[in-house]
């Protein structure tokens, strides 16, 4: 084949995009509603990303040599008797040099092309092949080397154009996944509501539904998000006002740890999390609910809603690895509702607070249930998505919060 020659490079990522976007517009509607949005951005996302070309210049050799007659007839510098064929003993060079990436990326002209003399090339496994012939009696090894590394120059330079072509649709083509997600999240919804609206009620199916996964580009594709196979019912959550604002109010618990350290010095979690009780249901009024922070166990802060947890946040002295591990088991025990909000609130002894900071990020992203980092902060609160593989498409938002707690001298 001829290198870079076969497709557009603009016509070729346009018509991916728009592929996956279809996709994405037939999801049934109770599937998008029950999907874990993270996890259908994820899925979607790596459906489109491009793995770029990557040629390896410096890792080639000659795989085979043959013997092969030249044809000289342009050659004005040599002279054959008439009826005489003009052709000349010669060798042929068979190059291999290794690469990585989509093999058909080498179909797709960039928008950036020098023209070049490029060979022909084939390609078997993770090989490039170009061929290279000389006649026998005028093979000198520079000007040989000085062809194959011209060549090689000329396939490198144009998949360095290709990577830039790559890396700008790699940057933008997310947005436009996300947008369709979204917009087919809220058709979905609409329609969804308009449907509860007529009060008829819906027959379950015998059997969940299936979704046949489509062959993607890439040596390792995450499969499509799981969903629970009960019919989708909108179910009310916390607001990410109130989420904020409840977490603003924790937060301000450092200043009151900060200006009365002696005050903490000898508390336990049980008590230093009734001073968070205080100051949560300080700006909440329950009503005739009483408060509306309440706490459960030992160590957990949690808002209930029709017998089930809306908010929950687990505090706990940190322990090391393993005990944090705990923590979030027992977080999680209590998530039941959909799209729950809530904190891991570690209170720290530990003077090296900013190692404290990074082994619970590590341990948050090594997690099995983790799913994305929507933002980590090395010195103050980080927050992640969740999904359990028992309650799949139910995202989880958890917070974590650190404290450092004065320690007796």
């Amino acid at each position: 084949m001829h290198p870079f020659s076969e497709n557009n490079v603009h016509t070729t990522f346009e018509n991916l995009i728009e592929s996956v976007c279809n996709e994405i517009a037939k999801l049934e509607n109770d599937y998008i509603l029950k999907a874990s949005q993270t996890e259908l951005e994820n899925y979607y996302i790596q459906k489109i990303t491009i793995r770029p070309l990557i040629l390896h210049t410096e890792d080639y050799y000659i795989e085979s040599q043959s013997a092969i007659s030249i044809d000289v007839s342009h050659d004005r510098s040599r002279y054959f008797s008439p009826g005489v064929r003009p052709v000349i003993p010669g060798t042929l060079l068979e190059i291999a040099i290794s690469y990585e990436g989509d093999q058909y990326l080498w179909g797709i002209k960039p928008s950036l092309v020098h023209y070049r003399d490029y060979p022909d090339i084939f390609i078997k496994d993770d090989r490039i092949r170009f061929k290279i012939s000389f006649p026998d009696d005028s093979s000198d090894p520079t000007v040989i080397k000085a062809e194959i590394d011209s060549k090689i120059r000329s396939l490198a330079s144009t998949v360095e154009n290709l990577k830039r072509d790559i890396d700008q649709h790699n940057q933008t083509a997310p947005n436009v996944i996300k947008t369709a997600i979204k917009s087919k999240y809220e058709k979905a919804k609409t329609i969804n509501g308009a449907i509860e609206a007529l009060g008829i009620p819906m027959k379950r199916r015998d059997t969940p539904l299936t979704y046949t996964v489509p062959a993607v580009r890439r040596e390792s594709p995450i499969t499509k998000p799981k969903i629970l196979s009960e019919i989708y019912k909108a179910e009310p959550i916390l607001d990410e006002a109130e989420y904020q604002f409840i977490l603003e109010v924790m937060r301000s618990m450092s200043l009151v740890i900060e200006r009365n350290p002696t005050s903490f010095v000898n508390l336990d979690e049980e008590t230093i999390r009734t001073h968070f009780l205080i100051q949560l249901n300080g700006h909440y009024d329950g009503g005739a609910m009483g408060e509306v922070f309440n706490a459960a166990g030992k160590t957990d802060i949690l808002i209930r809603v029709e017998d089930r947890n809306v908010f929950i946040a687990e505090c706990k002295f940190w322990r090391g690895p393993e005990s944090f591990k705990n923590a979030v088991n027992q977080l999680l025990e209590y998530l039941s509702w959909r799209d729950v909000k809530c904190a891991l609130v570690i209170f720290n002894r530990n003077k090296d607070t900013a190692a404290v900071f990074s082994k619970i990020h590590q341990e948050m992203e090594l997690r099995p249930e983790y799913r994305r980092t929507i933002y980590f902060n090395k010195d103050g609160d980080s927050r992640y998505i969740f999904v359990k593989e028992s309650e799949p498409g139910r995202e989880i938002i958890i917070t974590t919060q650190l404290y450092d707690i004065p320690v007796v001298d």
